[in-house]
């Protein structure tokens, strides 16, 4: 990284997420969202899910996986 240029957002899609809705219990999608802190410049690591019927909800989440990385 030159001189000047920030730290990108990267938005990862984890695939052997194993979270369910807590509004309808249906499984939800999650993804991993790492982004430079404003204030501290470090990088925050953020799982945030989705429900896969259309209920609407979505949140931040623990890591529940499936398999070990």
């Amino acid at each position: 990284m030159s001189e000047g240029d920030e730290p990108a957002t990267v938005v990862r899609e984890i695939l052997n997420y194993f979270g369910k809705c807590p509004a309808c219990g249906y499984p939800a999608r999650a993804t991993e969202v790492s982004a430079p802190s404003v204030r501290t410049g470090e990088v925050v690591v953020t799982i945030s899910a989705t429900c896969d019927l259309p209920c609407g909800w979505s949140g931040v989440v623990p890591r529940t996986i499936m398999t070990r990385r």
